[in-house]
């Protein structure tokens, strides 16, 4: 019988994915959407839509990751749900460079996504910007966000320049997006923007395993996906203000009652202020007032922020906000706005203050000094200079921090010395996963072991640290060929997969140490039925009005935490009855004229 030696060979799949690998190969496949796939030939050209009908098979996805499809480049397109978002930028964007990236990041980090992991998408050195999320979230509605943050942040979105994916259409199927660890595929470091490792360096099993870590270990939370969202209406709303040009002129024929600060066309925060105030109350600062704004949306978003946080809301809550019915907490509630600020801060610090997760008895002395500040025209006698005082809780953070650091600096020298060649700082630092000035403040226990290993290293590696590429050699929209993957030395892909695999290793204790959080939700749900009880008990008619005030604010963060619908419903109505007998009070009641012929 006559072979056929042009048949297609079918694909291996536990050559590649041996048994074992089960969970995490489903844990891949079931990101993407299976219908109206995308193709594109290896040999160049265009990108072509396969029927909406023809569903893409799991081996089809296996394949194309393990760098066995030598005539197609896959990729899919969004179902109506999505863990992961990208922001594809072409290479000849004007936004493909680390200046640019660097504000990229930093309006992501605004809208509280600042978990977001770089990648090369292929040859070509475009970037693939992939934002994950631990739970699957509306595809159309992350993109509109998305697009709107972006637009509202000067940022052009548009194909070749900026595009954003999902990308779900409207009267189409949207558009379709290149499957990740096809030929090409690369890690990048968002700092350097260096290649960390190439696709062609690992093993497909090797490749899979370095993805998964990314998607389980570095993924915005749900929570983070709606200070997305709240992010976007904020800049919404400042913009609308911006745009009101009854904002940056006085009417004629209105005489405020209070003085009010000279408008500053250029900030955007006293437009915000103003937009939402109708004037600039006395003495505002607005930034900080926006600032703690900020914080009573989202909670903390990162380490370090409990005593800006602290300032800033205490500025908020003593303004108050009428955009959000919250009454000013001012001068004679100082206990009152303390307790707000404590309240709020032990129910949403996410996880980003240990002190306040741990209970300590400091973690709230700045709240204590910030809610009884006073100006100088309020205050009673001498004013008192504040001596500062460092809590016996920072000290010992600190020189846990300090011991941990050196800890892992010495584990990444032992490792590196294990590899019997020489190294630079930059590899030293990355396997540590510390700072550059954390290293150098800790060079004594390296700086030796350095300088023995580092006389000829640049000469010793010529090819790698010196070449500079032929662009005209490179033929655009072809495959990789051999000539454009040079041979790597063995023990030098050991070295970066042992250098990548410590970097990992921090974000795995990350991962951890949020896990143990989420399993304290029981304690925190019933703390928070105890709260809403002890503060619905009385009677509101028997309350002072700066109660009611501070009660408001308590039961409103606590609204924002509810752990189900039901108990949230129920807390809205307890709500708005407060909220009515607070604006009775202020108020005070009506009268009521009746005409001379009713008085019978």
């Amino acid at each position: 019988m006559r072979s056929n030696s042009s048949a297609p060979t079918r694909f291996a799949r536990k050559q590649f994915f041996p048994e074992g690998w089960e969970f995490c190969v489903s844990q891949f496949l079931e990101l993407f959407h299976r219908y109206g796939y995308i193709y594109k030939p290896t040999g160049g050209g265009n990108w072509s839509s396969a029927n909406d009908k023809w569903r893409l098979d799991d081996s089809s996805i296996l394949k194309a990751i393990s760098l066995q499809n030598q005539k197609y480049f896959v990729g899919t397109r969004s179902g109506r749900k999505t863990k992961y978002a990208v922001l594809d930028i072409d290479t000849g964007s004007k936004y493909h460079n680390k200046t640019e990236l660097d504000r990229l990041l930093k309006v992501l980090k605004g809208a509280r996504l600042s978990r977001s992991s770089l990648y090369r998408s292929s040859f070509s050195e475009g970037w693939h910007l992939y934002l994950f999320f631990e739970e699957a979230v509306s595809s159309n509605i992350i993109y509109q966000q998305l697009v709107k943050l972006l637009k509202l942040s000067n940022f052009e979105v548009a194909k070749g320049t900026l595009e954003v994916f999902p990308h779900p259409g409207y009267a189409s199927l949207g558009m379709g997006l290149r499957l990740p660890m096809q030929s090409g595929f690369a890690w990048l470091n968002k700092d350097t923007l260096e290649v960390e490792m190439e696709r062609e360096w690992l093993s497909a099993t090797k490749a899979l395993e370095f993805f998964l870590d990314v998607l389980d270990s570095d993924a915005n939370s749900y929570a983070d996906f709606l200070a997305l969202k709240a992010r976007v209406q904020e800049l919404e709303l400042t913009k609308a203000g911006a745009s009101d040009s009854a904002l940056l002129e006085k009417l004629d024929n209105v005489i405020p009652i209070r003085n009010t600060s000279k408008l500053v066309a250029s900030s955007e925060s006293v437009l915000l202020v103003t937009s939402i105030f109708g004037h600039l109350p006395l003495n505002i600062n607005a930034d900080d007032w926006q600032r703690g704004r900020q914080f009573h949306l989202q909670g903390l978003t990162e380490k370090s922020q409990r005593a800006e946080a602290s300032f800033c809301l205490g500025h908020y809550f003593f303004y108050g906000d009428p955009s959000r019915d919250l009454p000013a907490i001012g001068y004679g509630c100082e206990q009152e706005r303390e307790n707000v600020i404590q309240d709020f801060l032990s129910t949403h610090h996410n996880g980003f203050s240990k002190d306040i997760s741990r209970g300590r008895s400091d973690a709230f002395a700045q709240v204590e000094r910030m809610a009884n500040w006073l100006p100088p025209h309020k205050r009673d006698g001498e004013a008192k200079t504040y001596v500062a005082t460092r809590p016996i809780s920072w000290i010992k953070e600190n020189e846990r921090r300090k011991n941990n650091a050196r800890r892992r600096i010495q584990d990444a020298l032992s490792a590196l010395q294990n590899l019997k060649r020489p190294f630079s700082t930059v590899e030293l630092q990355k396997a540590a996963s510390c700072g550059r000035d954390t290293l150098y403040k800790h060079a004594d226990i390296w700086r030796q072991d350095y300088e023995a290993l580092a006389e000829g290293f640049f000469a010793a590696c010529p090819d790698e640290y010196n070449a500079v590429e032929d662009t005209d050699s490179v033929l655009e929209g072809l495959p990789c060929s051999p000539v454009l993957v040079p041979e790597i030395p063995l023990g030098l892909v050991a070295a970066r997969q042992v250098v990548f695999e410590l970097s990992l290793k921090g974000k795995k204790e990350v991962l951890s140490k949020q896990t143990v959080v989420l399993k304290t939700s029981s304690d925190s749900e019933a703390a928070w039925r105890f709260k809403v009880a002890k503060l619905t008990h009385d009677n509101l008619v028997d309350l002072p009005v700066r109660e009611l005030k501070s009660r408001l604010f308590v039961l409103a963060n606590l609204l924002t935490v509810a752990p189900y619908e039901e108990e949230a419903t129920a807390l809205v109505a307890y709500v708005r009855q407060l909220r009515k007998e607070l604006n009775t009070r202020l108020t005070g009641p009506r009268s009521v004229v009746f005409d001379q012929g009713d008085s019978s």
